[in-house]
């Protein structure tokens, strides 16, 4: 297993300061990496990690559903996957998607780690980054020429040593994996790097259940399993139905912001736009052809 020292690592924040990173980040790090492989089924729920097919319900036990056709196909993703830069590293290409070596598919992926490295070119800056689970993983951020400092999640080059939350789509280029960006972050508060590790872990271990679930013939249904998964990464009520109603929509060019207002009635529109920032920023949506049409990352 790939493994290396980790204490007295350094980091800095965004004004250049030095950072030591805390034991209990340290600790978490080493319990990732010492986790049995049998826990490393991981995958989001249908609204935040993606379309598993087994969800524990809050009591630890399951629903019962229709039995799957094959226990041994690998679980598929349709949403964003918690994960650290060695399951990106260790995946194996499978048509455009990636397989974990426990089976899971993923294509699209949130990571947290520090930047090791910086090359810019004309058109996109690619990033080192390093979450101290295994070796380092290419970030490739695309910069369009409309990009801004303004823009939170594009056209910024971030220095060496900072830490950032990515968000983007796996891809492969002759044998070597990598991820293109649609979003690069720098982390301001520190605890996002426990809470990440934390998330990731929760998952593994939540959804090796699931899986275990699958393989017997079990499938969850039910919404309250949805909604437990849900509250656990942060969503308000508001901001899972306007997420909710921009997954609906049919149009290539995504909802409308009147729309979701038509839909969700009597929700004032400056507090549906507040939720479809907080999403946007979060990975889950993102505009298309201007500032008042969103679709879901996930397709």
């Amino acid at each position: 297993m790939y493994c290396r020292r980790t204490e007295g690592i350094v980091a800095t924040d965004m004004a250049g300061s030095p950072v030591h990173l805390t034991k209990p980040v340290l600790l978490l790090a080493e319990l990732y990496r010492r986790l049995d492989p049998v826990f490393c089924r991981v995958m989001w729920s249908s609204l935040d990690f993606g379309n598993f097919s087994g969800t524990a319900d809050a009591s630890g036990g399951f629903f019962r559903g229709s039995s799957t056709t094959s226990a041994k196909k690998a679980l598929q993703n349709r949403g964003v996957m918690p994960c650290t830069c060695a399951e990106i590293i260790s995946a194996t290409q499978d048509g455009d998607k990636f397989v974990s070596s426990t089976g899971v598919q993923f294509s699209q992926v949130t990571l947290v780690g520090l930047i090791r490295s910086v090359n810019e070119s004309a058109t996109r800056i690619d990033y080192e980054i390093d979450d101290y689970t295994g070796p380092s993983v290419l970030v490739k951020q695309f910069v369009d020429d409309d990009d801004s400092p303004a823009d939170s999640g594009s056209g910024r080059k971030l220095r060496e040593f900072t830490y950032v939350r990515v968000y983007g789509h796996v891809r492969s280029f002759q044998g070597d994996i990598n991820v293109v960006a649609f979003k690069v972050f720098p982390v301001t508060d520190f605890n996002e790097i426990t809470c990440h590790i934390m998330e990731t872990i929760y998952a593994r271990m939540l959804h090796a259940k699931a899986a275990s679930s699958q393989t017997k013939g079990d499938v969850t249904t039910k919404d309250s399993a949805v909604n437990m998964v849900t509250n656990i990464r942060g969503l308000t009520a508001l901001q899972s139905q306007v997420l909710s109603c921009v997954r609906a929509a049919l149009d290539d060019n995504g909802v409308t912001v009147s729309q979701i207002c038509e839909k969700l009635r009597g929700v004032p529109e400056k507090q549906i736009r507040d939720d479809l920032d907080f999403l946007s920023a979060e990975g889950h949506v993102y505009s298309t052809v201007d500032d008042n049409h969103f679709r879901v990352t996930e397709r």
